[in-house]
């Protein structure tokens, strides 16, 4: 059946050029004017117009715009944004082809639990002592929003149980989220219960669609601590403003940095072959360039959780190692890399990982005992082969080219890669231009 003949499809079809290249939610209405389908979109001109599209469709599709009569819509400033208008719109209206969410009890939903200190769980579970917001249509679509709002709002997502004497007589070591700006620790005494509770409730806020509202708090909060002198306050609320502006960029980054294997599964793997007693949760890559000696440089890059993040990269001219020496290189990096995490305190990975062989990984492991710190483990990847050489074992590991660990090693290994180029080439061109 050509459902685009009809006079109700055509006048719809009329409107396709003044949609918005934006994020936002579309409703689509039927005669009655009852919403029957609520879906969101990256481009709302994009997604609307994929509907109009010649080709065969699904039967859900084909009744879907059969009984179609109008269209309505809503931008919104991301696309974090339009997936919780999007589940607050489909809780509210239950529309018959959003009938898979609105029957189904097993979709996720982000729980803030109810104590001092509240987590932030993306679950199933219904039965927790939290307030619910949800459910929401797409799990990892989900986890990916919530990841990016936790840079923001820099809550807990562990399931710790915490009270505010037991955090002020024994606080705990802060984990990995705290020292890449993605908790604020509140296990270790880092913050108040009182400013935790208002990091909470600006989540909150926000997820009940007050993204405005919550940039106006913040701003007055941080003019305030400037004038009272609290600058280390009012640093902080300056940084999450920023965060909080920027936040479709953060999802678009996100975007960009996707591999097409699921990273949970691939961290599971690999800890299985390099006999890991937990996941490697913190992956850091180091390579170096050069062309015949000239404009040396190296690269460290960091992974969270099987994806890069982005302001754990670091960059290096090389000052002391032979030019020419590409081991030489890499040593003085994880040297400088290694020196200025105990100098700092700054959590060590799980798994260093050199572009390289034997020689690499010896210079490497040199290095390491020079400073007096070690990681999780220390491997090599060896390019063209795609062998792995893991400190401390004889023979190499050499897996299928498939192996989900081998591909995340990859990942990480091409990422060092890329980054130590983009460098590499900026320096060259800069010296040949005489900039």
């Amino acid at each position: 059946m050509d459902v685009c003949g009809s006079g109700h499809m055509e006048r719809i079809k009329e409107i396709l050029p003044r949609l918005p290249d934006l994020p936002g939610i579309y409703i689509f209405k039927d005669a009655e004017g009852r919403a029957i389908y609520i879906g969101k979109a990256a481009s709302l001109k994009s997604r609307v117009a994929s509907y109009f599209r010649s080709g065969r469709k699904d039967a859900k599709t084909e009744a879907l715009l059969s009984n179609a009569v109008s269209l309505d819509y809503t931008v919104t400033d991301s696309e974090i944004e339009a997936l919780i208008l999007e589940a607050d719109l489909i809780k509210k209206f239950k529309p018959r082809y959003n009938v898979e969410l609105k029957d189904d009890k097993s979709f996720p939903v982000v729980a803030v639990t109810r104590e001092a200190y509240p987590a932030v769980l993306v679950t199933r579970d219904r039965a927790l002592d939290a307030d619910y917001f949800g459910p929401f249509p797409e799990a990892k679509e989900l986890r990916r929003a919530i990841d990016a709002l936790q840079r923001v709002f820099q809550f807990r997502n562990c399931r710790l149980r915490l009270d505010p004497e037991s955090v002020a007589k024994r606080p705990m070591r802060p984990c990995l989220l705290y020292h890449i700006r993605r908790c604020s620790a509140p296990c270790a005494a880092k913050v108040t219960q009182q400013q935790y509770a208002q990091q909470i409730r600006d989540f909150k806020r926000f997820m009940r669609g007050g993204r405005r509202a919550v940039l106006v708090s913040l701003r007055k909060r941080m003019n305030a601590a400037a004038k009272a002198l609290r600058f280390e306050e009012a640093a902080r609320l300056r940084d999450q403003i920023h965060a909080l502006t920027k936040l479709a960029h953060i999802l678009k980054d996100s975007d960009a940095e996707q591999i097409h294997i699921e990273p949970s599964e691939a961290l599971v793997r690999l800890r299985d072959v390099l006999g890991l007693p937990s996941l490697p949760r913190l992956i850091e890559g180091v390579d170096v360039a050069t062309l015949q000696g000239a404009d040396a440089v190296g690269s460290v890059v960091t992974f969270v959780d099987g994806r890069p993040f982005k302001e754990g990269y670091r960059r290096y001219r090389i000052k002391r190692a032979n030019r020419m020496n590409d081991p030489a290189m890499i040593g003085e990096v994880v040297y400088r890399r290694f020196r200025r995490k105990k100098e700092e305190d700054a959590p060590v990975p799980d798994i260093l990982l050199v572009d390289g062989g034997k020689g690499q990984l010896s210079a490497a492991w040199k290095a390491l005992d020079r400073v007096g710190i070690q990681p999780g483990l220390l491997v090599g990847l060896a390019k063209g082969d795609e062998t792995i050489y893991i400190w401390g074992k004889r023979e190499p590991l050499a897996l299928d080219r498939t192996d989900l660990a081998l591909r995340i090693l990859q990942f990480v290994r091409d990422e060092a890669h890329r980054f130590v180029q983009v460098y590499h080439k900026r320096l060259r061109k800069k010296r040949t231009l005489g900039r």
